[in-house]
């Protein structure tokens, strides 16, 4: 008599889950590989014990991340950073093509963008072109 089957339900290929039976051939519980908790994870609640035991034993420490992790993990926020910045008033700066010289760089503000330079010695900044 076996204690657990593999679960070939076309619906769920993808996952490696096996389902564990007691001597009555009645399911008693699933085996859910780490692997898969990424796809799993968003149809658990997260107030559950699961969901919690899962997310605890799939955790990795930011620092030990990969450089691609740690991207993609911080784009999402970067963005909301940014978005928040914009609306009060603030304005992100970044090179693009029409930076030519160290000096150069692009100022977006929420409303528009312009081409300024900056003193580097001193750090005023000098409107040189609005760009929209």
């Amino acid at each position: 008599m076996k204690n657990s089957i593999n679960l070939s339900v076309p619906d769920f290929m993808p996952l490696a889950l096996s389902i564990y039976v007691d001597a009555k051939e009645i399911p008693q519980g699933v085996l859910v590989l780490l692997c898969d908790w990424p796809r799993l994870r968003s149809a658990i609640d997260p107030k559950s014990p699961f969901y919690k035991l899962m997310a605890n034993l799939t955790f990795v420490p930011f620092h030990e991340r990969s450089l691609k992790e740690k991207s993609e993990l911080l784009e999402g926020k970067i963005r909301e950073a940014e978005k928040a910045n914009l609306e009060n008033g603030s304005f992100v700066t970044y090179k693009n093509s029409l930076c030519t010289t160290p000096d150069l760089f692009i100022n977006e503000y929420s409303d528009r963008k312009e081409l300024v330079s900056v003193d580097a010695g001193t750090g005023s900044i000098q409107v040189v072109r609005k760009l929209n």
